[in-house]
């Protein structure tokens, strides 16, 4: 049975979004592990904030937080609300493959508006959803739901420059704010879109008047730019007027990223890391879409005939300066020393995919796109002797079409060239073919060809990232064995509250896992000034030292505590679960404080010579108690480390030693709404491996009631 033609069309279009589709959602689904701190947890917290409280408005740990990418974690708050996090996780990584190759309709909508053709559209929706980035999938980053939001709303800022209206104006603004709401950085769209309509308008009409009438035409495409979009000019100037009303707006309005927009935005280096930053996005799209869209784009504004294709080209040749320059800033004043970000120029993909699909299918001004693509080869050629091709250290979710390079190295020594030279040259060959094809070749068959080169290619890439790089960090070894990843979760009643209680002698990634893998963690607590783990909102509190009483506002009876925490303990304490070196208790409100340790570093370190102070308060249950301190030295020292502890009239002496740590025991007598004092001097010396001089490391702090003991006096 045939299909009708609109039948087959939409089949075609569904084809290209289920293929990228499958190649991301079964790499993403198998993932059980995060891939990125603290971004990925942020993203979960948002989404369980937004579940637990029918409020997008974002807040996590109980406060407002100003992550304004609020679109991904509101698509996947349902997941949080619905299910274990766990099974949340999973859940969203299937969505981010459908999001991601979504990506593919208003590209394919974009391209037909643009071209007129449904074959570039075709084209366009597989360039745009065979990409490297599909990686991303992965990960709860808000690319995934940012990639798709932009295409869609460069579509409908399009329409409105083609052919204005209140209701496409109103369209456009929508997606102005849709692109906002998915990623912050986007914010460059509305910024480009007011130059693209003064420009397309005055553009087009400036190429298309006679030579003496060039003036009067200039007038009247910036008038018809001005009174085509009435609610646009509307929105801009209301913008304008609030944001020099406003002090600090710009932080206002770009909420966490507000710092970003102070500063010198042109950064020493900046033009060789927006070089680098374009050369990673180029080669990641397969060189060709770029080298054809630039030149059709070029040709479309210097020669328009069509309105649609100069309204895209002005679009095009807005954004992408606008992108890279944005991207190769952040970097440079945030992540210096470290490495492109080419994640944060993915949002080119779409716009090379509809610019060379429009220029494989222009029969127009054949010799001038290929005598430009040439031009542009030997450009390209310069740029990106610019970049570092294959040197240093990759994060696959950072750069995922960096990430390819290996594999690019690997073919480049086959040709015995050096991964530089295979992009310069390799860029250069591109180019040549690419210039034959404009100019000779039929331009049906050339988009096929071209095409489906490009998108394979872009496959290719998303396998290889897939398999060799994203697979391994996503699906490795938990870090905790044996337990379940909701392990918290699973203790409590749906609904509690638990703070975590970092401490720094443990690794990060344990109290990020129980973070993440649990919905009721959803507080942070420090203590007398101690570090935590999250970049998020955290209560304070402090500790009386003559008291125990603690000051600060409780967030929560439930604590996520290091099992062997040499810090401090607080009284009523009760043990309800334990994970690996974790233990969730439950304390007694008000807090106060059994024990506390001062003159110690934060992870528990006493320093050579100096005396570190434990108070053992009386509390509620005043009287003798029998205490027992353990003490390590540093695992890798060679000798034993001597310590003295006083308490009272009890001196106890000894050492300790690799392998052997010391037990000192005492009885210690705590007055009422006092306390009892130890004081510990340790004499031996280590270095640690962060540079750190360090004596012996206070591992453990006991206490019990001595019932057959009296306290004097």
């Amino acid at each position: 049975m045939r299909l009708r033609p609109p039948v087959a069309h939409r089949l075609a279009l569904v084809a290209i979004v289920l293929g990228a589709g499958y190649l991301a959602v079964s790499y993403s689904v198998p993932a059980t592990e995060w891939a990125v701190m603290t971004d990925e947890l942020q993203t979960s917290k948002l989404a369980t904030s937004v579940a637990q409280t029918l409020s997008p408005v974002p807040r996590i740990h109980g406060e407002y937080y100003g992550a304004l990418s609020q679109l991904y974690p509101v698509l996947i708050a349902p997941f949080f609300g619905l299910f274990s996090a766990p099974a949340a996780v999973t859940t969203a990584h299937a969505l981010n493959a459908l999001l991601l190759a979504g990506a593919a309709w208003p590209a394919y909508l974009l391209a037909r508006a643009v071209t007129g053709s449904r074959a570039a559209g075709y084209a366009a929706a597989a360039l745009t959803a065979f990409v490297p980035w599909l990686v991303l999938s992965t990960t709860l980053l808000t690319e995934n739901a940012a990639y798709p939001a932009f295409v869609w709303g460069v579509w409908l800022c399009y329409r409105t420059l083609v052919e204005p209206s209140l209701a496409r104006d109103t369209a456009a603004l929508g997606g102005l704010v849709l692109v906002f709401f998915a990623r912050t950085q986007l914010f460059v769209l509305a910024v480009a879109l007011p130059f693209a309509l003064l420009a397309h308008d005055t553009g087009f009409a400036l190429a298309t008047a006679s030579r003496g009438r060039r003036l009067a035409a200039l007038a009247r495409g910036a008038r018809r730019a001005v009174t085509a979009h009435p609610l646009l000019v509307v929105a801009y100037v209301a913008a304008g007027a609030a944001a020099l009303a406003t002090r600090n707006s710009l932080d206002r309005v770009l909420g966490n990223y507000g710092q970003a927009a102070h500063g010198d935005l042109f950064p020493s280096g900046i033009w060789r890391a927006a070089a680098v930053h374009f050369d990673y996005v180029v080669v990641g799209v397969g060189v060709a879409p770029f080298l054809l869209a630039t030149a059709w784009s070029l040709v479309a504004v210097l020669r328009p005939e069509r309105r649609e294709a100069h309204a895209f080209a002005v679009l095009l040749l807005a954004l992408v300066p606008l992108l890279t320059l944005e991207a190769a800033s952040f970097d440079l004043r945030f992540t210096p020393g470290a490495f492109a970000q080419d994640r944060y120029l993915c949002y080119l993909a779409p716009l090379f995919a509809v610019g060379a699909a429009g220029a494989l299918l222009e029969g127009r001004q054949r010799v001038l796109s290929a005598a430009l693509v040439v031009v542009l080869g030997a450009a390209f050629f310069w740029i990106a002797g610019l970049a570092s091709y294959g040197t240093g250290v990759v994060v696959f979710w950072a750069s995922p079409a960096a990430a390819f390079h290996p594999t690019l190295a690997s073919a480049a020594s086959a040709f015995g060239l050096s991964l530089e030279e295979l992009v310069r040259w390799g860029g250069v060959v591109v180019a040549a073919a690419l210039a034959a094809a404009v100019w000779r070749a039929p331009g049906r068959a050339t988009l096929v060809v071209v095409a489906g080169a490009v998108a394979a290619f872009g496959a290719v890439e998303a396998a290889y990232v897939f398999d060799r790089v994203a697979a391994p960090a996503t699906r490795r070894a938990r870090l905790i064995e044996g337990i379940r990843r909701d392990w918290i979760d699973a203790r409590l009643p749906a609904g509690s509250s638990v703070a975590l209680v970092a401490n720094p002698r443990l690794r990060p990634e344990y109290w990020w896992d129980a973070e993440f893998w649990n919905k009721t963690v959803d507080r942070a607590v420090s203590v007398d000034g101690g570090p935590t783990s999250t970049p998020f909102p955290v209560t304070r509190l402090t500790v009386d030292p003559g008291t125990g009483a603690v000051r600060g506002r409780e967030p929560t009876s439930f604590l996520v505590v290091d099992g062997s925490e040499s810090r401090f303990r607080f009284e009523g304490t009760t043990r309800l679960a334990t994970a690996g070196p974790l233990a969730l208790v439950q304390v007694a409100r008000p807090y106060r404080a059994l024990w506390l340790t001062q003159g110690v570093t934060a992870d528990g370190w006493a320093r050579p010579g100096r005396t570190v102070h434990i108070r053992f308060f009386a509390g509620t249950r005043p009287g003798a108690r029998r205490i027992v301190v353990t003490l390590s030295p540093f695992s890798e020292s060679r000798s034993p480390q001597s310590f003295t502890l006083r308490s009272g009239t009890t001196i106890r002496r000894g050492q300790a030693s690799a392998g052997r740590p010391a037990r000192v025991r005492f009885t210690a007598c705590a007055p009422p709404q006092g306390y009892a004092l130890a004081n510990l001097v340790t004499h031996g010396v280590a270095r640690l491996p962060d540079g750190r001089v360090v004596g012996l490391h206070v591992d453990r702090v006991e206490t019990a009631a001595a019932s057959r003991t009296t306290c004097r006096g």
